[in-house]
């Protein structure tokens, strides 16, 4: 954090009208975040320090802790979670984005935590500091924190770049309601589950882990070219396990003693998430990620976890309604994004302003020649050039559109887009 600013002007222009006012700024010790984060209702597990030092060493330091601490005149204070990766090479300097803020790492959920009441009034002032003092940011919004969900993002550099939505169940109403609210489908798939032999259990050792990592490969390997993301390393998962976090649970399904589905799950003071999922495909039949889901469910129910969350479904429709199978509500959870503005940045942001008018006129899958996406430069100079379109050079040494703007042309999550991570291409 040397080479961050310690101290920021603690009186951003004010955009909007507020009854209070921040009186200090300064970088949070670890201990303050750990304090604000287990006491505030609304926090993730992808706001904890942990998350954060997890993809710190996953990048090997390319991503550091850069948390903030908010002092408001009546008192009350808030936490900026944020972390910063930073871009070798002289191009990202030219630019203006050679240093990019993150609220939370992987695209999930981020955004200000409090262990205070905080008010419209405190989200405006948060809103303009963060509008002031970082010039590039990427922010998934937290679908939990109602007060910043309403407010207006209508301003300056500050855009709404995909209006993502997650699927989650709220537990206060119970595990018996919740199952009887189930489609018949399912319900009828937890039966055969438990008929057939399989059981669910959370993980104990080492080797429950590279179990799971080798159900994991061969999920990634029955997607092969399709696979929505990066492959994580079996040392993303072993750093993982080493930790032996009481807010981190792997549970695993089996049948005949061989682990054939699991999933990583984490959670907060209110809020229960799976995060990382996987299955053999020949086992399908058995039903062992609706058992697996149906018993980890229950189990939050019994420790007064008052949401459980699925995470956002990468706009696939069959993964979305699986989920609202088991009674799962849509909650919205935007990504916003603040963005440097210099020559550089506007052209871009014009081309693909055209490449989506473009793609819109034609009906067709076309992606901005920014982006990596299936299709390759020929074919997209070849659609361009048959519409009678000036074609555009493609210079992947520019290659820094965000992945929310990818997101919009292909109808999947950012943090799902393969050969995407943190928001920049990565050769």
């Amino acid at each position: 954090m040397s080479n961050l600013p310690t101290e920021f002007d603690i009186q951003p222009k004010p955009l909007q009208k507020a009854r209070i006012s921040i009186t200090n700024v300064h970088p949070a010790s670890l201990s303050e975040w750990d304090m604000i984060w287990r006491e505030c209702d609304y926090s993730t597990y992808f706001h904890s320090r942990e998350w954060a030092e997890i993809w710190s060493c996953y990048t090997k330091g390319k991503m550091s802790l850069t948390p903030f601490l908010v002092k408001f005149s009546d008192g009350k204070s808030a936490l900026l979670p944020f972390s910063c990766l930073t871009e070798d090479g002289v191009m990202p300097i030219l630019i203006g984005t050679r240093r990019l803020y993150l609220s939370s790492p992987e695209c999930t959920y981020g955004g200000w935590i409090s262990s205070d009441r905080l008010l419209a009034d405190h989200a405006i002032l948060l809103l303009n500091l963060v509008r002031q003092k970082f010039k590039n940011l990427l922010w998934r919004m937290n679908p939990y924190d109602d007060v910043a969900l309403k407010c207006r993002f209508n301003i300056p550099r500050v855009s709404v770049d995909d209006e993502g939505e997650t699927q989650a169940i709220n537990l206060e109403k119970g595990f018996d309601i919740i199952a009887s609210n189930m489609s018949r489908d399912h319900r009828r798939a937890v039966k055969k589950a438990i008929q057939n032999g399989v059981s669910v259990r959370i993980s104990s050792s080492i080797e429950d882990w590279r179990d799971y990592y080798q159900v994991y490969e061969d999920t990634v390997s029955r997607w092969g070219n399709r696979l929505l993301g990066e492959k994580y390393s079996w040392g993303f998962f072993q750093d993982i396990f080493r930790r032996d976090s009481p807010n981190i649970e792997l549970w695993l399904a089996t049948y005949q003693d061989k682990v054939i589905s699991g999933a990583l799950f984490f959670h907060s003071k209110k809020h229960f998430v799976d995060w990382h999922s996987a299955a053999i495909e020949t086992y399908f039949d058995l039903k062992p990620v609706n058992l697996l889901l149906y018993e980890v469910i229950k189990k939050a129910c019994e420790k007064g976890y008052t949401w459980f969350d699925f995470n956002p479904s990468a706009g696939l429709q069959g993964v979305k309604s699986f989920k609202e199978g088991f009674g799962a509500q849509a909650l919205k959870c935007p990504i916003v994004r603040i963005r440097p503005r210099n020559m550089r940045t506007l052209a871009i942001a014009k081309v693909n302003d055209k490449v989506t008018e473009i793609r819109k006129r034609m009906n067709c899958a076309l992606s901005s020649p920014f982006l990596r996406t299936s299709l390759t430069i020929s074919r997209q100079r070849a659609l361009l050039n048959r519409n009678r379109l000036q074609t555009i050079w493609y210079d992947k040494n520019f290659i820094y559109n965000f992945q929310s703007n990818l997101a919009k042309q292909v109808a999947v999550a950012p943090q799902e887009l393969h050969g995407f991570r943190y928001g920049y291409a990565v050769s």
